[in-house]
């Protein structure tokens, strides 16, 4: 019964995905660079506690969380967002939901209605942090979540893509925000660099049950599966 109560509020018992044993049959990762810290992925830095982690997070709010992380694991933190270039945009922060902030204006579906905080950010690249990072070990595993600027993520990353074995991101399947990629635009991207889809950690349903709305996929590079 306990079973059929979880399943029924979206949950499935036989399909654990996102867990620090099922992370670590992906890579044996000797760097993770965590892009979208907020209050930690502490299945990742279980996963791989004898990695160097590199957290990049643009919003200091969450500075107690990371704190709390390097004090526990070998960190270097950036507090900075990434994307395509080097500049400074407006990130729109929801001061009650911290992680729903985002560089994109939500749709409908997914407006929480609360009011939001309009704060100026410095924005960096991939590939600036391979400049600052040039001896990052592999295995390299690269993680993003950002609120739908995953793909301009990607895009401000060619040579550090070149570095990186598996990468999870967080992607949108449907419109969940204005300007945003379409799915098969991100998943093209990804082919692009030479990675495909290893698997699916995890799935988020449309409130009104019409569909899927975000996968976490972990992608890996072609080669290693040759």
């Amino acid at each position: 019964m306990f079973k059929k109560l979880l399943r029924a509020c979206g949950y499935d018992l036989r399909r654990r995905r996102w867990t620090p044993t099922h992370l670590a049959r992906l890579i044996d990762a000797r760097t993770v660079v965590d892009v979208g810290v907020a209050f930690g992925t502490w299945e990742l830095y279980r996963a791989f506690p004898q990695a160097h982690f590199l957290l990049v997070e643009p919003l200091r709010d969450y500075e107690p969380d990371l704190q709390k992380i390097a004090a526990q694991y070998r960190c270097d933190i950036v507090y900075k967002a990434l994307g395509e270039a080097e500049e400074r945009r407006e990130i729109n922060v929801d001061p009650h939901i911290l992680t729903r902030s985002s560089l994109h204006e939500r749709t409908a579906l997914t407006c929480t209605g609360s009011p939001l905080e309009t704060r100026e950010i410095e924005v960096t690249t991939l590939d600036k942090l391979l400049e600052y990072h040039p001896n990052l070990e592999r295995p390299l595993l690269l993680k993003i979540d950002t609120e739908g600027f995953e793909l301009n993520v990607i895009r401000g990353g060619e040579q550090f893509l070149q570095h990186t074995d598996v990468v999870i991101a967080e992607v949108s399947i449907a419109e969940r925000f204005a300007g945003s990629y379409a799915f098969a635009e991100f998943i093209a991207a990804m082919d692009e660099r030479g990675f495909v889809v290893q698997d699916v950690l995890r799935v988020s349903y449309r409130r009104d049950g019409a569909g899927a709305q975000m996968a976490d996929l972990a992608f890996v590079r072609r080669a290693r599966l040759a």
